[in-house]
């Protein structure tokens, strides 16, 4: 029998029995519930309340989804961070999966009084392939730089063809009307242009039932697109944030770059960082990863300096980077 595919929801929120508050970002295409381990594990084991949360506009609708850009997650999951943070005096350690690690990242350097730790599970800062990174540049460069510069183009010569030629003004509205029905073709072209998604993952098995988080099937080239430049800020903002920071990579990792990752976590002035043996990019539902981030959390919630990527807090989970 198949497992069971769970409803998408925006937000999944846990109660726990003592002082703390966690707040962890969904990854690209997915929604909270991929989370849920984690966010169970360290209610579990520090008693936080954990706020597992999905990306904007990934609750489900896909044409939201295929509509969104990297700028709505940012904007958008600023308000629910602001909306939790206002709950209570204590500080929040905010986190995140893959894409919703950066975004994370982007919202603790704007706010890092509200902040008292990261957790960036399997962050997002550099594509293992070069050839997806090279193909989302040149369709967001054609898109937003291209196709405006190529329809003022057309525009301007239309105007001047026709001064010269002595066109009547019909003629000329004419001419731009099909240079701007040209342009607007060709970015309903590109806004069509969508690539899979990988589906599935661990199967989960809360109380005994074998369950699968719900995932988006394709996604919008465009979407990946401004992808891209919050890659850069977040590799930008990872160098000079000064909170505490723990950074958590699966060894087998084959979506994200985790040599350029750990390279740029030992880069952080406050930062650590761990990679899971064996485990692949969703991370977070490894058990290697719960205990790494438990301690992590325990620590910054107390106050305490961080653990080094060979620290025995860390347990077995933590090793070197992968050559």
């Amino acid at each position: 029998m198949a497992p069971r595919v769970l409803p998408w929801s925006s937000e999944v929120r846990l109660e726990g029995k003592g002082s703390g508050r966690v707040m962890l970002l969904s990854g690209f295409g997915s929604g909270p519930e991929t989370l849920r381990p984690l966010g169970e594990a360290l209610r579990d084991a520090v008693g936080a309340t954990v706020l597992l949360a999905a990306l904007p506009r990934h609750t489900g609708d896909r044409a939201a989804f295929v509509r969104s850009r990297a700028w709505h997650y940012v904007a958008e999951a600023e308000a629910g961070f602001l909306r939790f943070a206002a709950e209570s005096d204590e500080r929040v350690v905010l986190g995140g999966y893959s894409t919703g690690a950066l975004v994370a990242l982007v919202l603790a350097a704007r706010h890092p009084a509200r902040v008292a730790g990261l957790v960036l599970a399997s962050p997002a800062l550099r594509l293992s392939r070069t050839d997806r990174t090279l193909v989302a540049y040149t369709v967001g460069s054609l898109y937003y730089v291209g196709l405006p510069l190529a329809l003022l183009g057309g525009l301007a010569a239309a105007a001047w063809g026709g001064r010269e030629r002595g066109w009547t003004r019909h003629r000329r509205l004419l001419q731009a009307f099909g240079v701007t029905a040209i342009a607007a073709s060709a970015a309903a072209g590109l806004r069509a242009l969508s690539v899979p998604l990988r589906v599935g993952g661990p199967i989960l098995t809360p109380e005994g039932e074998e369950v699968l988080p719900p995932h988006f099937t394709r996604a919008s080239l465009l979407t990946g697109s401004s992808l891209l430049p919050l890659q850069l800020v977040a590799r930008w903002r990872l160098r000079r944030i000064a909170l505490p920071a723990c950074l958590v990579f699966g060894e087998l990792d084959d979506v994200v770059d985790v040599r350029f990752g750990t390279v740029r976590a030992a880069q952080a002035p406050r930062g650590e960082f761990h990679v899971v043996p064996d485990a692949p990019h969703r991370v977070v539902t490894t058990a290697g990863c719960h205990t790494v981030v438990a301690g992590f959390v325990r620590r910054t919630l107390a106050g305490e300096p961080a653990a080094g990527a060979d620290d025995a807090a860390a347990g077995p989970a933590a090793e070197a980077a992968p050559a």
